[in-house]
């Protein structure tokens, strides 16, 4: 297939295994959690429910289920940026305790683009934005090619190569509005 014959990846899903512990759909102890890729504001932007079974305190979502929300939401908006990437570092100040059971708003954004590193920003507040949740950021190693294996994609590796390549080709001017 041409690359001008490919649609950007939408979702985490499509570039992912099956069984990855933030997106896949046939781990039933993930967060199956979308990942869907906005192309009107670059971001990856979707409305997400935590189950109660990721309460830390009673019905409040447990830090490190928000912190792995929030890593998978950065990564994976780097692979619809045309990226491999591995998490280098992540940080979270968490304004207000997180109710489980309740329609939340995610969005990760890129900040800056280096040679080797990509850096972003994510949120978790309500659905209209009035209440802020966690607020993070991420920096992630670009990783070579060759680290995006079979394994990774769990078999899906050459229609997820194909996808790599789209996504940078036809999303890099979102980094046309951030500081290299």
């Amino acid at each position: 297939m041409e690359h001008s014959t490919l649609n950007p990846s939408r979702h985490g899903h499509e570039i992912h295994h099956d069984t990855c512990f933030g997106c896949g759909k046939q781990n039933p102890i993930g967060l199956s959690a979308d990942f869907t890729f906005d192309d009107a504001t670059g971001e990856v932007r979707f409305i997400y429910n935590f189950k109660r079974m990721f309460n830390g305190a009673p019905t409040f979502v447990h830090g490190g289920i928000l912190s792995a929300l929030l890593d998978e939401a950065m990564g994976s908006l780097c692979f619809h940026l045309g990226f491999i990437v591995m998490t280098d570092t992540m940080g979270f100040k968490f304004h207000k305790a997180t109710p489980v059971e309740k329609d939340l708003l995610v969005r990760a954004w890129p900040v800056k683009k280096a040679k080797r590193k990509v850096l972003l920003e994510c949120e978790l507040t309500s659905v209209d934005g009035s209440l802020l949740f966690v607020k993070g950021e991420g920096a992630f190693h670009v990783l070579p090619p060759r680290f995006f294996s079979e394994k990774l994609t769990g078999g899906k590796i050459s229609v997820a190569s194909e996808l790599l390549e789209v996504n940078k080709l036809k999303r890099a001017h979102f980094f046309d509005r951030i500081s290299t």
